[in-house]
């Protein structure tokens, strides 16, 4: 065993050697989150800002919460969302993690949609999911476009991506549009921060979030990472994607592309706070959050569907109920949100 252990530890380094030796195809030295070897977020201290390899062993052993027993979710079906658009609704309906469908105007959007049972390389290991999506991809109605945050296995699945293909547009951080085409998609949009792009009656913006990227053992912070505004005539909606805090990007969001009429923001994912803070909000950020890019109503996101990282996995929903209290909210301003419940817009 102690053999076996050994072996892991010199492959685990060896490969974190290996990831910080690549080159970035669009470095743009003008640009303060562009760095010759990938992409950076520049309001966290100068420096790495990969974990470093002991952090990332500590990492690993700490303890996770049980798995529950799998939740059961009442399914929507493809005939109550076609009733909702045909009536000319504004909706939205969270499907699990940070999947998440809107009808907007007569658009349907989609953010980071995976389906698949494991958020991992392989259906046959990694975190599994306690709650089935809440509606089934087939049942989905013809989506506009597909908005992605970055390329971790539970934002970006390979077998969603190949199921769904050409059939709508994927709007994607610098970096990935070669993913998608190296596996078959080729109606895919790529886009830097501060980049505009009008399709079909659909203004999107690619806009900046604090997080990295990673999706070989070899390769990390190669790809950008990004949060989204969409906006369909006089309705704007903005996707955290996945993120940690800083008082300067959300801050500037708001001044610059809000206000919004409504966000989706990560509230779960977010323990141990020593190795999780840099990336990944907690409730009472992701309140912040909301105030920063002045939403007028938000819902969370990230949380209720894969065991990630070490908190409860209630412990979102309490946190975020005490955040609301702290900063004067209610729940109807900012709520968590529940499988299969229709929110209108």
């Amino acid at each position: 065993m102690k053999k076996l252990l050994l072996i892991l530890l010199c492959l685990l380094f060896t490969v974190f050697l290996f990831s910080q030796n690549h080159s970035n195809e669009y470095f743009d030295k003008s640009k303060e989150h562009h760095t010759p070897h990938g992409f950076t977020n520049p309001f966290l201290p100068d420096g790495p800002q990969d974990k470093s390899f002991y952090d990332l062993i500590k990492m690993m052993r700490e303890k996770r919460p049980d798995k529950p027993k799998k939740i059961e979710v009442e399914e929507i079906s493809s005939s109550e969302i076609e009733d909702l658009i045909k009536n000319g609704e504004n909706f939205y309906l969270w499907i699990g993690h940070s999947t998440a469908f809107l009808h907007i105007n007569g658009k349907n959007i989609l953010t980071d949609p995976i389906f698949s049972d494991r958020c991992s390389p392989s259906q046959f290991f990694g975190p599994k999911r306690y709650t089935e999506p809440s509606i089934s991809i087939n049942s989905l109605p013809k989506i506009d476009l597909i908005v992605i945050s970055h390329n971790h296995y539970d934002h970006l699945d390979y077998n969603t991506v190949k199921l769904i293909g050409d059939s709508t547009f994927w709007f994607v951080p610098l970096g990935l549009k070669r993913w998608f085409n190296d596996n078959g998609v080729k109606n895919v949009i790529e886009m830097d921060w501060f980049e505009s792009y009008d399709y079909g009656g659909i203004k999107v913006d690619c806009l900046p979030s604090q997080h990295w990227s990673k999706r070989t053992a070899f390769k990390s912070f190669d790809t950008l990472w990004a949060s989204w505004s969409i906006e369909v005539e006089d309705f704007k909606f903005w996707f955290g994607g996945d993120t940690g805090y800083n008082d300067v990007q959300f801050k500037s969001i708001g001044r610059d592309y809000g206000p919004f009429d409504f966000a989706a923001i990560p509230i779960g994912a977010y323990e141990p706070r020593w190795f999780m803070k840099d990336f990944h909000i907690n409730p009472d950020e992701a309140v912040q959050i909301h105030l920063d890019v002045l939403s007028k109503r938000s819902v969370g996101i990230h949380y209720g569907t894969f065991i990630l990282t070490t908190e409860p996995i209630d412990d979102p929903i309490k946190k975020l109920d005490i955040a609301r209290q702290k900063y004067g909210l209610d729940i109807n301003d900012f709520s968590d949100s529940k499988l299969g419940k229709i929110i209108k817009l």
